[in-house]
């Protein structure tokens, strides 16, 4: 009960989600809680940090549609875990790439099962409550597009005499000629 005390209820709800499978034994450790709790100070903070657009920022765009993807499949197969995961793969997304309100929008939904109570809290300071006259946990789940599931670009590595020289970004479908001419 100290340990509730310390890190609060969403803090332990998200950590027990994490440490691994419901269907397999694992080891308690009071020192593990500090990433779940670190994790959700990140989204805390990032929340504080976003634009304020409305829309799904271009360079987060494939981000939240492959997270909203990996959550839902993830949850339905009760691999909490992973779904986790994948969420904070997303907020160091948002770090790298900046945020909007529409990314934390999406963010919010995903963690809500995980986190009620902060994702709440954080629904009403950015104004999602108002807006919709709903809590985050009344809303629908939020859709991906499946073709947004999808990188357009890859980075790909130069190497001479098998020594890396640079990487180049080229389109996936880009044909090998197209390819060589970008590493020259």
């Amino acid at each position: 009960n100290d340990i509730i005390d310390q890190y609060g209820a969403d803090t332990m709800r998200l950590h027990i989600m994490f440490i691994g499978d419901f269907e397999k034994a694992v080891s308690w450790s009071n020192e593990a809680v500090k990433g779940s709790k670190r994790f959700l100070d990140r989204v805390w903070n990032l929340s504080e940090s976003c634009t304020d657009s409305l829309e799904i920022s271009p360079k987060n765009e494939s981000t939240v549609h492959k997270t909203i993807k990996k959550v839902t499949e993830d949850i339905d197969e009760l691999k909490m875990n992973t779904a986790i995961a994948a969420m904070m793969s997303m907020v160091n997304e948002f770090y790298a790439n900046g945020c909007s309100k529409g990314d934390m929008r999406v963010l919010l939904l995903l963690l809500s099962p995980f986190a009620p109570h902060m994702v709440e809290e954080l629904w009403e300071q950015l104004g999602f409550a108002a807006e919709t006259g709903k809590m985050a946990c009344q809303q629908q789940w939020p859709d991906y597009d499946e073709s947004k599931t999808v990188d357009s670009s890859v980075e790909m590595a130069v190497q001479v005499g098998g020594k890396l020289r640079a990487t180049v970004t080229v389109a996936v479908d880009s044909t090998q000629d197209a390819v060589v001419q970008a590493a020259m």
